[in-house]
């Protein structure tokens, strides 16, 4: 689901590939046009009324040249011969009801009956400031699990998180779009927290706090454990830091008896001197059932591992095996890593992406496990005593 809906994104993204700009103040330079944290496309405007833009789309480069004119808060782009009317909202340019209309782009031509307009202006936004990653670097990630340069795997598994979490929404707006047959007013079953804790640690930019829950579906009917978010609050109960999506997790969808794990790391608020005094975990499920079941797994072993040298590095290995008849990809397994007294310090996770496992095969899945997660420990005194692993197939 998450590749089809990021598709139709990024081709909105190609047609809508010209930019703008402000009032008062010189705007000349490069702008980014940012998709869901994403830099899809640069966009260089000139002081002499012209532009260019060079916008990624399908594998490719894209390069484009085109004008702009500014009216008050309206601006007009014209590219392509189409021109495309923006509005300045005092810091980002935003593409309206009226920018996507005027290039038929309504959401009814794009077969999304039902959806609030605002929920497709509000997805792309030109700044002045890069996004998370390029596309480019998403698709190297999710396609062979190449990392970003200075990204690690808990970076990534946050902005996929962030993009489902994003999609779900989307989705769940769509009143008029048949998506599963399901009822929108169905109850989601609740899931049940059976274990959490919640530490905070130092991060490379200041401090964070770290939630980290096992989740078990105690009803009778499938649950999707769809959103989750953390807030962290000083000693006068003031927010300091947030947190809206979910990090690193197991299987989100859950069949009855079925558990799970889930992160959720908050920074500390850039700026903010106070200590975080007090939290506020929230995770939501679901009763939508348009998501395709995910396969669960055997994990016949799972360990820490410990590596000494110049430094102490922990790994977590969860042994997993292909219980169906087929060759199968896409799986994925999630270790919960405890101290001595048993509280979740950390999680990991790992996959094999787009190699597959053969029918009754097994393979050991490696991961590394975080040295902010590792640091805490040892600064606290606490010895890293278990792990407990889920391994399931993405069905979708």
């Amino acid at each position: 689901m998450m590749k089809k809906m990021l598709a139709l994104v990024l081709a909105l993204c190609v047609t809508l590939a010209a930019v703008p700009v402000l009032a008062e103040e010189d705007v000349s330079g490069t702008w980014y046009l940012i998709m869901l944290g994403m830099t899809t496309a640069t966009i260089d405007l000139n002081a002499d009324g012209s532009c260019a833009i060079a916008a990624f789309n399908d594998g490719e480069n894209v390069n484009q040249e085109g004008t702009w004119t500014q009216d008050g808060d309206k601006l007009s782009v014209i590219v392509n011969d189409q021109t495309l009317p923006l509005v300045h909202d005092g810091s980002s340019l935003l593409f309206d009801a009226e920018a996507l209309a005027s290039l038929g782009l309504e959401v009814s031509s794009l077969g999304l009956s039902g959806m609030d307009d605002s929920i497709l202006s509000s997805l792309i936004q030109i700044t002045r400031d890069p996004g998370k990653v390029t596309v480019a670097e998403f698709n190297a990630y999710q396609e062979n699990g190449t990392l970003p340069e200075g990204k690690t795997e808990e970076d990534m598994q946050a902005l996929q998180a962030e993009m489902m979490s994003f999609f779900m929404t989307m989705m769940g707006s769509v009143g008029g779009a048949d998506l599963s047959g399901a009822s929108e007013s169905a109850s989601a079953p609740e899931l049940t927290i059976v274990e959490e804790n919640f530490y905070v640690r130092d991060s490379y930019s200041g401090q964070q706090g770290v939630y980290i829950a096992k989740i078990q579906n105690q009803t009778e009917e499938p649950a999707y454990l769809s959103e989750g978010s953390l807030t962290l609050q000083d000693a006068d109960g003031n927010e300091i830091g947030r947190a809206d999506y979910m990090g690193i997790t197991g299987s989100c969808y859950l069949e009855p008896g079925e558990a799970t794990f889930v992160s959720i790391i908050a920074d500390v608020d850039e700026g903010v001197t106070a200590s975080v005094s007090g939290h506020t975990a929230r995770l939501q499920s679901s009763a939508i059932t348009y998501q395709t079941p995910d396969i669960s797994l055997d994990v016949s072993a799972a360990e820490l591992r410990k590596e000494e040298g110049y430094y102490v590095s922990y790994y977590t290995a969860a042994t997993v095996t292909n219980t169906t008849d087929e060759p199968m990809s896409r799986i994925s397994a999630v270790v919960a890593v405890r101290d001595a007294d048993g509280k979740l310090v950390d999680l990991t996770s790992s996959g094999l992406y787009q190699n597959e496992l053969a029918a009754g095969s097994t393979v050991t899945l490696i991961d590394s496990m975080d040295s902010r997660a590792q640091e805490y420990a040892t600064g606290n005194g606490l010895t890293l005593d278990s792990v407990e692993a889920y391994a399931w197939i993405n069905a979708y």
